[in-house]
């Protein structure tokens, strides 16, 4: 038997569990075993705000499924409730605990979108699925007008000639200059609406409009007006009682409220309405687009267009609820719009033209902080700064600094090229990762379209390679470093200002890695868990590459020692140039190194080129290991004072 949760707003949304015989399941946003618990869980991975963080639980009995409620957590309130599975209008709480049988299904909250289909089998989603298609129909054929029942829009027809002149007038003139255009702010947006609308009704006298975000604290409702206007009436304000009977904890763009004073006298009592107010109308601020959402504010709250009417005339309500829905929509259209080019501007510093085209269909949510198997490099590039000291004027500080710009947005385009993620720059280098997010290509091969961005950026600044007197040799223009393993990454950082960072031993390692690179004078070293992945890959002889284990170093900072390796590169692009032989000659003078056979290592040591930096600098751990020798139990690891 199997449980099937579906997202009935997309029901490409779905995910199911084979449920065993008296075994228990967790089903919610974020389900959790307790300590020593023996439980499945079912995670529901799309928006639903009743859905709780662990909101039932089940077991099966024979062929039916037994559901029930978790209990509340210190501090908050039971789960929502299970319902039938109905039109909203139509749903029936249900008893619990709830015995399911075969074919059965059920929902949570009586305006939730997610539902459970109790099936025998996989094949029969295809029913659970029509019959989701069925309760859609009927809650669009006959849930909606309940909260409309005031509005029709064929009453535009009975307002004379002048007042649809009028309005056209303002939408093809005022509208565009007062309102669309020139705005700075969520504030100012607002602001230029309300007065837009203030004066935008025909015919009526004394109309007041603001922008509210709206919330609940227990059974009070709260709001903010978020528009500021120097017109509105001093006795205006908006009733907490019309905006109580919003659905504020589930807000949809078809909640649209109008009430007329001589129908909803009851209502019109209340505080500080008034007697000559004639009709309320209390939009949602939201896109016309079907799956459009209510806008909110930077703290969450649902945004609703408030307008009161004095004066009216007995068609007004009606008639204009369409102009007013129409100036709600533009000004939350106007503010995705915005809100998404904010988005766009910061995810073109960390993501290539393709992955920001994804991002878009995938959400912003997929960059919430997560642990992630990936890979990190960190790029420097080598002596800039020392190039930066040497300037003597305004004019060279200038040009080194248009220089670096240059070499960093060559290396930034490489990363993209190989669909890696930037997520820091630091003046002179950059950090990149791949196999994040969980949707990008290089998810199951991230070490090696790491491996081959370092040797790309490695071949192309080729012409910048420097022969240095001091070095006897041609040395490269940057240095990398490259680590593989589980890390934390995300976006961090308030809303308006969020960027992309990582955290653990994995990341920390690889900018050690970048450092110490400059000990051995190499442009690329990696982690021993890189290797693994390219040699498990079959990325390393078969592609021609030749790797060198150089030592097991303990970096600046961490307990424990690792092997580390050079990804060797020719000469003339600034590399070591070691060949095969020298590979194994080097490699065997650190195994007898590590062994402690001082003279032996030496003695192979001595047979390579004297331009190795790489044996140079074991010679020169060797000659004052043979004089101060290690401590016992000593691994044959290093300390590296590089950070």
């Amino acid at each position: 038997m199997i449980l099937v949760a579906l997202n009935q707003d997309d029901r490409e949304d779905l995910g199911f569990l084979d449920v065993s015989e008296g075994r228990r399941i967790r089903i919610g946003r974020r389900p959790v075993a307790l300590e020593g618990e023996s439980v499945d869980l079912l995670t529901i991975t799309w928006k639903d705000r009743l859905v709780s963080r662990n909101h039932f639980s089940a077991i099966k009995d024979g062929d039916d499924l037994m559901v029930e409620r978790l209990p509340a957590l210190p501090g908050r309130s039971q789960p929502n409730s299970l319902y039938s599975n109905r039109v909203s209008r139509d749903r029936e709480i249900l008893t619990e605990p709830y015995r399911v049988r075969p074919g059965e299904s059920f929902c949570i909250g009586i305006q939730g979108a997610t539902s459970f289909f109790w099936l025998k089998s996989i094949d029969e989603l295809e029913n659970a699925l029509g019959e989701l298609d069925e309760l859609s129909d009927q809650e669009l054929a006959g849930f909606l007008p309940a909260s409309n029942a005031v509005i029709d829009y064929d009453d535009v027809a009975q307002l004379d000639e002048y007042s649809l002149r009028f309005q056209l007038k303002l939408l093809q003139r005022e509208l565009p200059e007062q309102v669309l255009s020139g705005w700075s702010d969520e504030e100012d947006l607002f602001s230029r609406a309300a007065l837009f609308l203030e004066n935008a009704l025909p015919g009526q006298k004394g109309v007041s409009a603001c922008y509210v975000a709206v919330s609940k604290n227990g059974d009070e409702v709260e709001y903010e007006v978020l528009n500021r206007d120097p017109t509105a009436r001093a006795d205006f304000r908006p009733s907490r009682t019309l905006l109580a009977q919003m659905s504020i904890s589930s807000p949809i763009k078809e909640d649209v409220r109008v009430w007329n004073s001589k129908e909803d006298q009851r209502v019109f009592r209340v505080g500080s309405l008034g007697a000559e107010i004639d009709w309320v109308a209390i939009i949602p601020v939201a896109a016309m687009d079907d799956k459009a959402e209510v806008h909110r504010d930077e703290s969450g709250r649902p945004v609703y267009q408030y307008v009161v009417v004095r004066q009216a005339t007995e068609t007004a309500a009606a008639s204009f609820v369409p102009f007013l829905r129409l100036i709600a929509s533009l000004a939350a259209s106007l503010l995705h719009a915005r809100r998404e080019q904010r988005v766009q501007d910061r995810m073109s510093t960390y993501f290539s033209p393709a992955l920001r085209d994804m991002m878009g269909r995938e959400g912003e949510g997929e960059f919430d902080p997560a642990m992630v198997d990936c890979t990190v490099m960190f790029v420097d590039r080598r002596g800039s700064s020392r190039l930066l000291e040497k300037a003597k004027t305004d004019e060279e500080i200038l040009d080194r600094l248009d220089e670096n710009q240059e070499i960093v947005g060559m290396i930034t385009g490489l990363i993209f090229e190989q669909e890696g993620v930037i997520t820091d720059f630091a003046g002179d280098g950059a950090l990149a990762l791949w196999g994040w997010p969980k949707w990008v290509k290089t998810k199951r091969a991230h070490a090696r379209f790491a491996v081959e961005a370092a040797e790309k950026i490695i071949r192309d600044l080729a012409d910048r390679v420097e022969y240095e007197d001091e070095h006897g040799r041609l040395m490269p223009s940057v240095r990398l470093g490259i680590s593989t393993g589980r890390l934390a990454v995300g976006k961090t950082g308030p809303s308006q200002q969020w960027h992309i960072s990582v955290f653990g031993s994995v990341a920390n390692l690889g900018a050690r890695l970048e450092r110490i690179a400059k000990e051995f004078k190499v442009p690329i070293l990696i982690s021993a868990e890189t290797r693994d992945r390219m040699e498990e890959d079959n990325r390393i002889e078969g592609e021609g590459r030749l790797l060198r284990k150089l030592c097991y170093i303990e970096p600046a900072g961490f307990k424990e020692s690792y092997p580390i390796f050079e990804l060797v590169q020719a000469k003339e692009l600034g590399g070591s140039g070691a060949s095969k032989e020298d590979v194994a000659t080097y490699e065997r003078a650190l195994d007898v190194f590590v062994k402690r056979q001082w003279n032996d290592c030496l003695d192979l040591l001595k047979t390579l080129p004297h331009d190795d930096e790489a044996a140079q600098w074991l010679i020169r751990k060797t000659l004052k290991f043979q004089k101060n020798p290690p401590a016992d139990g000593w691994g044959g690891e290093i300390k590296s004072l590089s950070k």
